[in-house]
């Protein structure tokens, strides 16, 4: 009886410590959270003109690699961009701010939407937004693997084409960029060479058909 008095006692005195130290770990996570956003927030406002090189890998959901692709990223908020993916085969998206066009090369087609429709739960918009990203996702901060500072974005909306989008930041620079859908399958991307602020020349966001290849769709 003794014993479990004194053990009562010592639960009862180790009570105020507990609680204080549950304290101190959630105010830590959310501190953690608001750094998490401040940094997200700061890299993407940092996007209005962007180029870099980029190297895209998709897995499977056994992580096995399905394919392997290299490009270059141009961006010019708002609501332009233009994503050319140069090997191993070469596609061009290209959004003019009214417009979303996809050229084929190879296959000699094109085809092209209104870009409200068509970018509205695609994964570049991430990289498009230059309002507070949480009013979309919820922000989750995963802490520095390796190289790089990983942040968890959970979309608030149930109609995109990911269950989550990961980005990797070296500083206040987006690196790398992984989505996974809800099938498991994931898209890595990493990015290269950035150059911020960059001054486009006249008609990199414009797509013109070249003579020859088939145009499907309508757009906007």
């Amino acid at each position: 009886m003794k014993r479990f008095s004194l053990l009562v006692l010592i639960l009862i005195l180790l009570l105020p410590l507990l609680a204080e130290a549950a304290g101190d770990e959630k105010a830590t996570a959310t501190a953690s959270a608001q750094d998490a956003r401040a940094r997200l927030q700061k890299a993407l406002g940092s996007l209005d003109a962007l180029q870099a090189d980029f190297r895209q890998t998709v897995l499977d959901e056994d992580k096995k690699p399905l394919s392997q692709s290299r490009g270059k990223v141009s961006i010019q908020r708002p609501g332009r961009f233009r994503w050319e993916y140069q090997d191993p085969y070469e596609q061009q998206i290209i959004a003019d701010g009214k417009e979303l066009w996809v050229y084929d090369v190879d296959l000699d087609q094109a085809t092209v939407k209104p870009i409200e429709s068509s970018l509205s739960t695609a994964p570049i918009m991430v990289l498009m937004k230059k309002q507070r990203v949480t009013d979309e996702f919820t922000v989750q901060p995963l802490g520095q693997r390796k190289y790089l500072y990983w942040i968890e974005l959970i979309p608030k909306q149930k109609d995109m084409e990911y269950s989550r989008v990961y980005l990797g930041l070296d500083g206040d620079e987006i690196k790398a960029m992984e989505l996974r859908d809800s099938f498991g399958q994931s898209t890595q991307i990493v990015f290269e060479n950035p150059r911020y602020d960059v001054i486009f020349p006249p008609g990199t966001f414009r797509f013109e058909p070249p003579p020859g290849v088939d145009v499907f769709g309508s757009g906007g």
